[in-house]
């Protein structure tokens, strides 16, 4: 995007210029200047061509170019005029642009200037969750289980937590072999519990690797498997919060003797070196926000 090449400075300046009215609206018919194209320094003045930008990008969403809309809106938002930004959003949401559905979702959320407006939120997350969205899928889903916005409907929440997790949201995964585990909204069907939690473990989600850890331990859905188990429990011990982490710990200290009378001890600490490594919070791919 052109606009990352200038210094903030001149940013705010233009758009403090084109805010009044002070911007020449004439366009340009020089090709280089065109929308999304980068101009040559060496060609023209760095603030003129700066204006001159900002003031097509203005012209393509005021004609309801959706992509202006929302370029418009991040430029004015970055700037600090977080209203007028919202409003370009918001224009590019309602023309379709999944982009911004999500994006004007999240800040309906999160609160730009305002109260957070979970009912708003919904709304915008439900718009992009049916354009099959994955990150609005797992935010979908997340409002009906916690009633954010919506009333409170398992149903509904496994349905959108299945989509997401099929497109790998990983809290949505790990959701999901919860219903399989406990039989919620979903027949109880352990092997499908360990299917999903597997998927999210491996993508860094503690609370998944907590479970799949507790399957092979219990053999649940899996052969009992006491390596995986210590393997699984120590990257929880590594990277969970205090409370799971705790029970991982006990149960690490339990299994101690068994594997270490097995001649197992050594290998599956080898093991759980490895997991730690490989499988850290970090590896999350577009965990949704719990708001």
């Amino acid at each position: 995007m052109l606009i990352k090449r200038y210094h903030c400075a001149l940013i705010l300046s233009v758009l403090t210029l084109m805010v009044s009215g002070c911007v020449d609206k004439k366009q340009n018919d020089d090709a280089s200047s065109a929308f999304g194209q980068p101009i040559d320094p060496s060609q023209q003045n760095m603030l003129g061509g700066l204006q001159q930008y900002l003031s097509q990008i203005q012209k393509q969403g005021n004609a309801g170019d959706q992509m202006a809309q929302r370029r418009m809106g991040d430029i004015l938002i970055a700037s600090g005029e977080k209203a007028q930004g919202l409003g370009w959003i918001k224009s590019s949401a309602i023309s379709g642009n999944v982009d911004s559905q999500l994006q004007l979702a999240d800040m309906y959320a999160n609160g730009v200037d305002m109260m957070p407006n979970y009912d708003e939120a919904f709304i915008w997350y439900k718009k992009a969750a049916e354009q099959g969205n994955a990150r609005a899928q797992g935010e979908v889903a997340s409002a009906y289980l916690n009633g954010k916005g919506v009333e409170f409907n398992l149903e509904q929440s496994i349905y959108w937590d299945s989509l997401a997790a099929k497109q790998g949201i990983a809290n949505s995964q790990n959701n999901l072999g919860a219903a399989y585990t406990h039989g919620e909204g979903v027949p109880q069907d352990p092997e499908q519990a360990v299917y999903w939690y597997t998927k999210a473990a491996n993508q860094g989600v503690t609370e998944a690797q907590f479970n799949l850890a507790g399957s092979y331990y219990l053999g649940q859905g899996v052969a009992k498997d006491d390596q995986q188990a210590y393997a699984w429990y120590a990257t929880v011990a590594k990277y969970g919060d205090s409370d799971i982490a705790g029970t991982a710990k006990m149960v690490m200290e339990k299994l101690t003797p068994t594997l270490s009378k097995a001649g197992k001890l050594a290998s599956s600490k080898s093991l759980a070196q490895q997991y730690i490594s490989m499988y850290s919070p970090t590896r999350k791919n577009l965990v949704f926000t719990e708001y």
